[in-house]
């Protein structure tokens, strides 16, 4: 319940504040998001219990902007700093540790809208394909599991992704996999 009005008012509060340059509200979300982890010492309530999917769902909507003011294929400076700071491989580590309860459900909706709704190719980066391809062998880990219907949305908009490219598919195919 705390969490909740504290997550009404962080909203009230962004909404009064000036605006900040899309890169500058890009980061000030995922320190928020790494914040969290340095300081929270119950890691037992739930992911929904925090502002960790708020500030996920912002960081989603900046990269989506970003691209619309964009020339078409031109990267932004969030989307560079999402990829340099390898932040989809950090979001893979906290996913498959599903701490706190719940983020690994959050991490696999924010790959899927990820994906979904960047028009621009992701996954030739190599700071995108390679935690993709963790979470694709994360997924089915387990059977019947909580996240099942988030783990078949991820995998639909990847196997989309690579109907829409199909030279792609060689990120993820596995020497060991292939029988000569």
């Amino acid at each position: 319940m705390f969490s909740k009005l504290t997550s009404i008012l962080q909203h009230a509060v962004e909404a009064l504040a000036p605006s900040l340059p899309l890169q500058e509200d890009f980061v000030y979300h995922w320190k928020a998001i790494t914040h969290y982890y340095i300081e929270t010492s119950d890691d037992k309530a739930p992911v929904t219990d925090t502002n960790i999917p708020s500030h996920l769902e912002q960081m989603l909507d900046i990269l989506v902007q970003e691209e619309n003011e964009r020339e078409s294929g031109e990267t932004g400076p969030c989307m560079e700093y999402l990829l340099h700071h390898k932040i989809l491989e950090t979001l893979y580590t906290l996913g498959k540790a599903d701490c706190p309860p719940g983020m690994k459900q959050q991490v696999l909706v924010f790959y899927t809208k990820l994906l979904g709704r960047i028009r621009q190719p992701l996954l030739p980066h190599i700071n995108v394909h390679r935690p993709v391809q963790k979470l694709i062998r994360l997924c089915g880990e387990v059977l019947a599991t909580p996240t099942e219907n988030e783990e078949i949305q991820f995998l639909c908009i990847v196997c989309a992704k690579l109907k829409q490219d199909p030279y792609l598919v060689n990120f993820f195919l596995e020497v060991g996999l292939i029988q000569p």
